[in-house]
């Protein structure tokens, strides 16, 4: 029963995603547990790499208390970035195909080295990073109407939809100095990298140790959206998005 869960539940939400309709949350009725959430987000990757996509890094959810409390949440949640997902530097964001897509400030990490070790912390982080970069999430969930419980949101990938990486620089000695503006269009968007548990290297450090949990291990060359800075914040076409994360550099994109 449990198997045939996960099975069609994967199906609906990797079918959404992929331009059939919302998911009913009336099936997640049976989803009652993270065990059963993250096989179901198990399941998704699985089709997508069987349709030709490939898992290219990783995102982190839940990074600051307010999300965590709003989902009755012990701790981050993770999910898988698509190589198909991530977008060009420069090119728009079609929002064709999304439901009600929504922006976060993120530092994404590209690793140089492998981070294997059940004790991963911070230092080690910063050890094993090649450059850090300033990163747009797009977040949609294919629950219709968005997901009502914790494991609604895990099966969902965390929300996972499309990324875009600005250009790479030196990780800097302290992160949590770090702020971000964004900009829509007349309206601004604050945010602080404080809001990424602290300090976004203590969320990959997090992130790490989770993978392990099952087995896998982020690896040189991995990707990591460590989380948004700012609050996450409609978008829809029309839109011109601007993120200026200070030393880190800035990043825009054009929505259409």
């Amino acid at each position: 029963m449990k198997k045939d869960l996960i099975a069609e539940l994967g199906r609906a939400l990797w079918q959404a995603g992929n331009g059939a309709a919302a998911v009913d949350p009336a099936a997640a009725d049976q989803l009652d547990d993270l065990g059963l959430a993250y096989a179901v987000e198990s399941t998704t990757r699985a089709l997508a790499l069987a349709a030709g996509d490939r898992v290219i890094g990783y995102k982190i959810g839940l990074t600051s208390q307010p999300a965590r409390d709003a989902f009755g949440a012990g701790e981050p949640t993770a999910g898988h970035l698509l190589a198909g997902r991530l977008l060009e530097d420069g090119r728009p964001l079609a929002t064709a195909g999304l439901f009600e897509p929504k922006v976060e400030v993120e530092i994404s990490f590209v690793l140089g080295e492998a981070l294997p070790g059940p004790n991963v912390s911070a230092q080690d982080v910063h050890s094993a990073t090649a450059v850090v970069a300033p990163a747009f999430e797009f977040v949609d969930s294919r629950w219709r109407g968005g997901a009502r419980t914790l494991p609604m949101l895990v099966a969902d990938n965390t929300n996972a939809a499309r990324a875009v990486l600005g250009s790479g620089v030196a990780l800097p000695a302290d992160l949590s100095e770090i702020t971000a503006t964004l900009s829509i269009g007349s309206r601004t968007v604050p945010g602080s990298a404080t809001a990424v548990m602290g300090d976004p290297a203590d969320a990959v450090a997090w992130l790490a140790r989770h993978l392990l949990r099952s087995g896998t291990r982020l690896e040189a060359g991995d990707i990591v959206l460590s989380g948004t800075l700012c609050a996450p914040t409609a978008i829809r076409a029309g839109d011109r998005l601007v993120a200026d994360l200070g030393e880190l550099g800035r990043i825009a994109i054009c929505v259409s």
